[in-house]
C-alpha cells in the first residue's frame, strides 16, 4: 500500500479524549466517582509502602548558622562557631543547625589529625627530594579547608550530607 493510499483511508481506531472524565456524562460515571476533574486523595501510589519524607522546617537562619559553622573552620580553624551554637539555649531545638555543628566539630578533630599526619609526610619527602617535592606538597595543608568549602555550600543549600564515616558517628552517639 502505498502512502497516498493510506492518507486516503481515514483511521478505524476511533480518537479517544485526553481526559476521560470530561468525555463522560454524570450518569456514566459510577457512583463512587466524584464528578470533579480532581484525583481522589488516596492513590495507587499511596498503598506503597515507602514513607513519606518528613517535612522539614529549615529556615533560612539554620542554613546561614550551619554554613557558617563550616565556613569558620576554614577562616579561623577552630570550631567556635560550632560550640557556640551547640551552647546557645534557643540553638537546641534546632537539629539541623545542631547536625552540623556536631559534625563539624568531629571533622575538625579528624582534619587535626589529617594536618598532623600531613606535615611529617611532608616534612619526611621535601627532606628525602632535598626540597623539590616542597613545591608541590604545600597543597595538602588545604584539602581539609576545601571540603569545609564545599560542606558550608551544602549547609547553605540546605542540604544534611552524610559523611561517610563521621555521620554514622555522631548519630551512634546519640548527639544528634
Amino acid at each position: 500500500m502505498s502512502d497516498e493510499e493510506r492518507k486516503m483511508i481515514p483511521s478505524e481506531a476511533p480518537e479517544e479524549p485526553e481526559d476521560l472524565l470530561a468525555a463522560q456524562t454524570p450518569e456514566q460515571l459510577p457512583a463512587d466517582e466524584p464528578l470533579s476533574s480532581e484525583a481522589p486523595a488516596e492513590t495507587a501510589l499511596a498503598d506503597l509502602s515507602a514513607p513519606a519524607p518528613a517535612p522539614t522546617n529549615i529556615t533560612d537562619d539554620d542554613r546561614l548558622m550551619a554554613a557558617l559553622a563550616w565556613f569558620s573552620m576554614v577562616i579561623i580553624q577552630l570550631p567556635l562557631v560550632s560550640i557556640a551554637l551547640l551552647l546557645a539555649q534557643g540553638n537546641k531545638e534546632r537539629p539541623f543547625q545542631r547536625y552540623h555543628a556536631l559534625t563539624s566539630i568531629a571533622f575538625w578533630v579528624v582534619a587535626a589529625i589529617y594536618e598532623a599526619l600531613a606535615a611529617i609526610v611532608f616534612t619526611v619527602l621535601t627532606i628525602i627530594s632535598l626540597g623539590c617535592l616542597a613545591v608541590c606538597l604545600w597543597v595538602i595543608f588545604f584539602l581539609p579547608h576545601l571540603v569545609c568549602l564545599f560542606y558550608a555550600f551544602q549547609a547553605y543549600s540546605g542540604k544534611e550530607m552524610e559523611i561517610p564515616v563521621l555521620s554514622d558517628f555522631v548519630r551512634k552517639q546519640g548527639w544528634v
